[in-house]
């Protein structure tokens, strides 16, 4: 098993943003979810000195493993509010709609084909996802076929309508 020392680094060093691309953010964000125990883990050492009473000897090391916690707490705290604050302004500025955010509805359930929820204000419509958009896409197709099909029918029985 690994020490808390070696997690610690590595969470830290999986915090670091290497570029502001989708991919890079998402990796972050996904950092950030495991670092959340850790950080809330660094909060123990500096309740456990203010709480429990030590002996004179004690306490000064209880005192420095209590300042290590506010220092790792502070520096996670850091890394963790800059990714977020990044991925806030790389949705900004990619201009991605802010109901992305937002959580559906418990009720609102999409359709097999449906690429996404639809938006809160839209009386419960799904949209048709890549697949659905093919299948419609097909079907307008046949039709227009068939329309056409119709048409040179006609064309052609009043073309013979009108020899005889």
């Amino acid at each position: 098993m690994s020490s808390p020392a070696v997690d610690a680094a590595s969470i830290s060093d999986g915090l670091e943003l290497e570029s502001l691309d989708s991919e890079s953010l998402f990796n972050a964000l996904t950092n950030v979810e495991k670092a959340i125990p850790e950080l809330l883990s660094s909060v123990k050492p500096i309740l456990s000195h203010l709480v429990s009473p030590n002996a004179s000897n004690d306490e000064e090391s209880s005192g420095m493993r209590a300042r290590e916690g506010v220092e790792r707490y502070m520096d996670l705290l850091d890394k963790i509010q800059f990714i977020l604050r990044q991925t806030v302004y790389y949705l900004h500025a990619t201009k991605i709609s802010s109901e992305v955010l937002i959580p559906p509805k418990v009720d609102n359930i999409p359709t097999p084909f449906a690429n996404s929820l639809s938006p809160s204000g839209s009386k419960g419509e799904v949209g048709l996802g890549l697949y659905g958009s093919r299948i419609e896409s097909r079907v307008l197709d046949d039709m227009r076929n068939a329309l056409r099909d119709i048409r040179e029918e006609e064309q052609q029985r009043e073309g013979t309508d009108g020899l005889i």
